[in-house]
């Protein structure tokens, strides 16, 4: 039998778990993630035509001075200047919301507004963005809705239809989203359209990953990039549609002391996107005075593309060019000009481009891929396994590859065949120019050695 004395503890030890949980409960009601701060709080209209920044910064400073919480973008179009991310905050943009780059030049950042920002002489850039993330920490930009660059207000040739090329602009934006010396970013599912320039741009950003996201640039954008990595480190892309007018995805190593702090750009996995440029590169590797390292390519579908896979350490004289280790691709397919290029362009002799691995490659090419280093810079350790390349008829007779000033190059089983006579002997050539150390296994046809 239970006594009086034993009913009131049992009742007493309920009420107090009951406060518990229902402590918790709150507890977990508040806290920072499940915050909403709706920007139509704070004033903004969404109607496309009242300059709405302002009200935006205004919600995610509250967010960022609560502890974090998630910027609510509900439908509507919000016209934009430049808006500043926080740490501990999701700008989550909703299916049907649109922010949207705004025409004015004063309604952005200036070039100076941070030591790592810069404009760009040679590319006729402003050094304004529409969206920055300078050093903050837990970072992200989420929804189904849509960041637009309002592109064709600041290149569109005012007698066609056509985009002015860069030295005809009169004035536009650089990268559009601007993630500098940034950490725990996530940026996942929604689309950014019409860039004027760069679409995202990580510089010196570590932890961060990109998943679901969909760019598209009109072809005829200049320098008109889809993802921009340099100097970043720990990453992932994956399940991306990239529509590009320029470099579809590139790793950089620019690291010339725009940075507080210099770190290579390395341990980046790429997967699972769909990538198209008219004009340029699918995937770029290269560029600036750092190094590039320990890097994956896999699973991309590459079509409408000029070239396909790009290695080039240096295209300045003034550049000592970047050092490229460690780099593999592999499940590819693609329909481009060239699907491969691999130069060290003005690179110094201590710049090295070195182990390079290329497998499971298949499609359509036009032209000669070009892998070579120079006589006084040979490449290092470049292999190419289980590559099948068709070309279309009446491109005879053709170099399908020309290799040139490496040491220790393999080929392993590495076809190219007429589109439509895959079974008979090929009519093309690999030709190899001051090769040590090559090894070729199942090549079609098997390489030439043109030392002579």
């Amino acid at each position: 039998m239970v006594t009086d004395i034993e009913i009131k503890r049992i009742f007493a030890f309920a009420i107090i778990f009951v406060a518990f949980v229902s402590s918790t409960i709150l507890f977990a009601a508040e806290s920072p993630g499940d915050r909403i701060f709706n920007v139509r709080d704070f004033g903004a209209v969404g109607d496309g035509k009242t300059k709405d920044h302002l009200a935006i910064q205004k919600a995610i400073d509250a967010a960022m001075e609560s502890g974090g919480g998630q910027v609510l973008l509900t439908p509507g179009t919000y016209l934009s200047g430049t808006i500043y991310l926080k740490s501990n905050v999701d700008f989550h943009l909703m299916a049907g919301a649109v922010l949207y780059g705004s025409p004015d030049k004063e309604d952005y950042n200036a070039a100076d507004f941070c030591p790592q920002n810069r404009a760009s002489a040679s590319d006729f850039t402003s050094g304004a963005h529409l969206v920055v993330a300078l050093e903050q920490n837990n970072v992200t930009i989420s929804g189904r809705g849509r960041i637009d660059g309002n592109g064709k207000t600041f290149l569109k040739d005012p007698e066609s239809d056509r985009f002015l090329p860069k030295n005809k602009v009169t004035w536009r934006t650089s990268q559009m989203l601007y993630f500098c010396e940034s950490t725990n970013i996530m940026i996942r599912d929604v689309e950014l359209f019409n860039s004027p320039y760069w679409t995202c741009f990580l510089h010196g950003c570590e932890d961060f990953v990109i998943d679901g996201v969909r760019i598209k640039n009109r072809m005829d954008t200049a320098n008109g990039d889809g993802i921009d990595i340099d100097c970043s480190q720990r990453g992932m892309v994956s399940n991306c549609l990239i529509e590009s007018g320029d470099d579809c995805i590139t790793l950089r190593a620019a690291d010339n002391n725009q940075l507080k702090k210099k770190r290579p750009c390395e341990y980046i996995t790429i997967t699972n996107c769909v990538l198209k440029t008219e004009r340029c590169q699918a995937v770029r590797v290269g560029v600036g005075s750092g190094i590039i390292r320990h890097c994956t390519f896999s699973n991309l579908a590459i079509h409408e593309t000029s070239v396909g896979l790009n290695f080039h350490s240096s295209y300045s004289l003034t550049s000592p060019g970047a050092t490229i280790e460690n780099i593999r691709f592999d499940n590819i397919v693609m329909d481009v000009r060239v699907p491969f290029t691999i130069t060290l362009g003005h690179a110094i002799a201590e710049t090295k481009i070195r182990n390079i691995y290329f497998r499971g490659i298949s499609g359509i090419c036009r032209a000669t891929s070009p892998v070579g280093g120079k006589p006084d810079n040979f490449l290092f350790n470049i292999s190419f396994k289980d590559i099948d390349l068709a070309v279309p008829a009446g491109n005879e007779p053709f170099t399908a590859m020309q290799l040139s000033y490496i040491n220790g190059l393999r080929l392993e089983n590495v076809r190219f065949f007429e589109w439509d006579k895959s079974n008979g002997p090929s009519p093309f050539a690999i030709k190899l120019t001051d090769i040590e150390n090559g090894v070729y296994e199942r090549c079609l046809p098997m390489p030439e050695d043109m030392n002579y």
